[in-house]
């Protein structure tokens, strides 16, 4: 019997990996035992969904290591340490604009030193050696696994989860969880194997982390498997269940929320605008972020889709994103003339099934750097704007003439779409959840071979 312990510590990894037809060829592997581990809190949602006969689910508490100052320390050191444009930026927006101007010094030093092989692998030895342990330990020593499947390498709990298997010399895979992840920050492991989900997050894993190609998988992106295969239900039977009019068209919005502006007034602002344009709209706010709303009249031609499984009222950032939450989320996408959104991955999500969308960055009133959405400057974004695909609009008459443009020409920006495919949807097959199972199911036979 192979054991293979699954971290979802991440709200998007159950939406991503674990309802996918991932865990479904795992569960057909008879002679293979499946320990998901979550936050504590989590555990009863979680054996609901994806408990059975051979997955078991356990429950830990988070962010333990960030709550002593050794993991403290070398938890920031992996952003201080790397060196990119979207991490430049990053550190821009907390020097200026948060005001933490004793990092300055400290950063810029770490920055310059970070680009250094040698200093990276120094660091790692240290982290290794000194950050805090045992947090996992138990389950470990409950299950002995066979192998780790770390689902977001540069999470928190993942890397203390992968530090505690390298302990007990147990095998870890790892995977990028997001187009963005790359540029963001350091990898404090480096996995004895990785996945990722395009030639593109591949290239760039390469470049920033000097990380052997020879140990890369490109697996594609499983939960878009679901994507490529069209809409559940009709359109008319989609507008009669969210509430829309289907004999008119419907444009879908996707708010920029809370987490990427200090206060947000940007995504009111763009719902006051289009509802000037007459035509239906779907807003379907981000499963785990707030938006700021005040004192907003929705308009009668305005729905709301509110989507994620609240587990703490007033916390946003942990909630798990449902199966019927996505498939909402792909039957608007495959019904709406046109999505409108601020820099996010459903720009990503429309161009794989070749709707064309408008990334919109205005304000009701001109503002600086630190007052705005600096996330447009950030590499995957501009790397996404410079393809063609979207129309990026920077003024309320810039967005209505996009929307016109894309309303009377839906193939409109078509060649862009498609590099934007090429880019980040190098396989996407709808095998993506399949291929990473049995890719699993290989290197857990390769090492459980090699122990023998």
């Amino acid at each position: 019997m192979k054991t293979i312990i699954i971290t979802s510590f991440h709200p998007h990894i159950s939406r991503n990996i674990l309802a996918t037809d991932f865990l479904s060829v795992l569960r057909l592997s008879p002679d293979t035992r499946v320990v998901i581990v979550t936050a504590d809190y989590k555990v009863g949602y979680f054996k609901k969904i994806f408990g059975g006969s051979n997955v078991f689910i356990e429950g830990v508490k988070m962010y333990q290591s960030s709550r002593t100052f050794r993991g403290n320390v070398f938890k920031k050191m992996g952003m201080f340490l790397f060196d990119s444009e979207t991490a430049r930026l990053k550190k821009r927006y907390q020097y200026y604009c948060e005001g933490k101007y004793g990092y300055y010094l400290f950063g810029v030093i770490a920055r310059y030193a970070g680009r250094s092989v040698l200093v990276r692998r120094f660091v790692r030895f240290l982290d290794a050696r000194f950050s805090p342990k045992g947090f996992f330990a138990h389950i470990l020593l409950m299950y002995r696994p066979d192998l780790l499947f770390s689902t977001d390498i540069q999470n928190e709990n993942d890397v203390s989860f992968m530090f505690e298997a390298r302990a007990y010399g147990i095998p870890v895979i790892g995977m990028i969880r997001s187009w963005d992840n790359p540029s963001q920050r350091i990898l404090r492991v480096l996995p004895d194997h990785l996945f990722v989900g395009s030639i593109t997050l591949r290239d760039e894993v390469t470049g920033f982390y000097r990380y052997p190609a020879s140990k890369i998988s490109v697996v594609g992106t499983p939960h878009h498997d679901r994507y490529l295969k069209g809409p559940k239900i009709s359109r008319s039977e989609f507008c009669h269940v969210i509430g829309l009019d289907p004999a008119r068209p419907f444009l879908l919005y996707a708010p920029v929320g809370d987490a990427l502006i200090r206060s947000n007034d940007i995504d009111q602002h763009i719902m006051q605008v289009i509802a000037q344009l007459g035509i239906q709209i779907l807003v379907r706010f981000p499963p785990d972020e707030s938006v700021k709303l005040t004192n907003f009249v929705r308009p009668s031609h305005m729905v709301y889709d509110r989507p994620g499984i609240v587990f703490k009222d007033q916390e946003f950032a942990d909630r798990e994103i449902s199966v019927e939450d996505d498939q909402r989320l792909i039957d608007a996408l495959y019904h709406a003339k046109l999505v409108i959104s601020g820099p996010t991955s459903i720009p990503l999500d429309a161009a794989l099934i070749d709707k064309p969308s408008i990334l919109v960055h205005f304000y009701p009133v001109a503002r600086g750097f630190c007052q705005s959405v600096y996330s447009f400057d950030a590499a995957h974004i501009k790397k996404l704007i410079a393809t063609g695909g979207v129309s990026y609009v920077r003024s309320k008459d810039e967005l209505f003439r996009s929307v016109k443009r894309y309303i009377a020409d839906p193939g409109s920006d078509r060649a862009g779409r498609a590099r934007i495919r090429s880019l980040w949807f190098s396989h996407a097959d709808g095998r993506a959840g399949e291929r990473t199972a049995r890719e699993i199911l290989t290197f857990a036979k390769k090492f459980r071979l090699q122990e023998l």
